[in-house]
């Protein structure tokens, strides 16, 4: 009797290979969704737009930032009116999403007053997006 020919061996190879490494592509796949998920979050791109600028890091700020809102960087940074502030905290207070735009208020020191960030997402990805205010 025959218990397994080659040809049968064959077939099997591939499904004992994908059990062995299943459990590890199922993790892999939940840590990436998970910090995916991380990533893309409005809070998440305020806060690293906002301490990037904060420390005077104008080209880590840009990455999360609309283009107009990356030029007005470019502009003030050229001209010089970008303060470093070695003490800024990004001091979460609430979000507000609606759609593919949302809003951040925070607040850069405990004691400090509330500010809000606007941000819009662009093609999956939240970018703070500044306007001039008249």
């Amino acid at each position: 009797m025959r218990i397994m020919g080659e040809q049968s061996f064959s077939m099997l190879y591939p499904l004992l290979t994908m059990i062995q490494i299943k459990p590890f592509s199922r993790l892999a796949v939940l840590l990436f969704f998970v910090l995916a998920a991380c990533a893309q979050s409005p809070e998440s791109a305020a806060r690293k737009f906002t301490e990037n600028l904060a420390k005077g890091n104008l080209s880590e700020a840009k990455k999360y930032a609309t283009e107009p809102t990356g030029q007005m960087l470019d502009f003030a940074g050229s001209i010089g009116v970008m303060p470093v502030d070695t003490d800024f905290t990004f001091i979460f207070i609430s979000k507000s999403v609606e759609g593919d735009q949302a809003s951040i208020i925070y607040k850069s020191s405990p004691d400090g007053p509330e500010e809000t960030i606007d941000l819009v997402k662009i093609d999956g990805a939240w970018k703070v997006h500044m306007q001039h205010r008249k």
